[in-house]
């Protein structure tokens, strides 16, 4: 308990101070930085903002047909719409309980109850998630390494190097028995915690190796994940051009891994704060004003907000009845 509050004071205290920050570089607590924010509110692009929220539909579909496309080839049939629909709800409980049920643990939870099949709801989920974070992470690494003289930043690099070696042994663990049963000897017999975790991949490591060795499956994951990546930049650089035409798309193809890289780090409550130092910090590096880059972040706030409401409504209409929280709160995966 006392472990638990003191990780989320330290979140609360990093989401707060990254908040602050953020608005601080934008000049939004001066009045010189207030009436160029508000300048850029006021001479919105209605067509850019439209498109811009729809883009959001888009991202998502990508996501669940790549989901889907892994199910179907463990031999798991859902229907898109209900796929896309369990996606958009894992969104609407990232926001409303950012600290303590991810929207993933939903997505299993929902996807096992449909289908019956709770470990390979688990290793469908996993087996996303990761092939996306691999493609972002090469594709920020690329980004560094090209444009080394803009990312001249210590604690960018230590971040990128570390969360790429992270993901490595995670990966590595997963896949190879004797590497698992290493770490598990060293670090899951000592550590009650760990030890639960290791027992929870445990169970579903077989599934997700399975996936693996269905390799057109993954070559196809890792092809969406690199579509979802580029229609992650097109989302950024349409909602900037919502505001002016500071930002280019050469540009945004840059910088964007960067930012949802930052996002992804988990110093946050569900990215509040995070996600607007990261456009702040980024963009500006280009030449891209503050006031842009704090709308821009904004807006794809606002946008993720819907997002999530979206989901909720999904959530109402396919809850039977039930509490989800309640639900998972009695369940674990066996």
């Amino acid at each position: 308990m006392k472990n638990k509050f003191l990780s989320n004071f330290i979140k609360i205290t990093f989401t707060v101070a990254l908040a602050i920050y953020a608005f601080y570089k934008s000049g939004l607590f001066d009045a010189d930085g207030q009436e160029k924010f508000l300048g850029l509110l006021s001479n919105v692009r209605v067509g850019y903002l439209i498109f811009s929220i729809l883009l959001a539909f888009f991202l998502n579909l990508s996501s669940a047909i790549k989901w889907n496309m892994l199910l179907n080839s463990r031999g798991v049939f859902v229907k898109l719409w209900r796929i896309y629909a369990f996606y958009s709800i894992g969104k609407f409980f990232n926001l409303i309980l950012p600290t303590s049920l991810g929207g993933d643990v939903v997505r299993i939870y929902q996807l096992g109850q449909y289908t019956g099949k709770k470990h390979t709801a688990a290793a469908s989920v996993i087996v996303e998630r990761f092939s996306g974070l691999i493609v972002l992470m090469i594709m920020a690494v690329i980004a560094v390494i090209i444009n080394i003289n803009v990312f001249n930043q210590l604690w960018l690099s230590i971040a990128l190097l570390s969360g790429s070696i992270f993901l490595g042994i995670i990966v590595w663990i997963i896949f190879s028995q004797s590497v698992f049963d290493f770490f598990y000897n060293i670090i899951g017999r000592k550590i009650k915690i760990v030890g639960k975790i290791f027992n929870k991949i445990q169970k579903i490591r077989q599934m997700i190796i399975e996936f693996k060795s269905d390799k057109k499956a993954m070559v196809w994951a890792l092809i969406n994940s690199l579509i979802f990546q580029l229609l992650a930049v097109v989302n950024v650089w349409i909602s900037a051009k919502a505001f002016n035409d500071e930002l280019s798309f050469i540009t945004s193809l840059i910088a964007v891994p960067v930012i949802l890289f930052i996002m992804n780090i988990p110093f946050s409550i569900g990215g509040i704060g995070l996600m607007e130092f990261g456009y702040v910090f980024t963009l500006p590096l280009f030449g891209i004003s503050t006031a842009l880059s704090i709308s821009t972040a904004l807006l794809i706030r606002f946008k993720s907000i819907l997002d999530a409401l979206i989901g909720g409504i999904f959530y109402l209409f396919l809850k039977n009845n039930k509490s989800i929280v309640d639900e998972i709160s009695k369940e674990q995966i066996t």
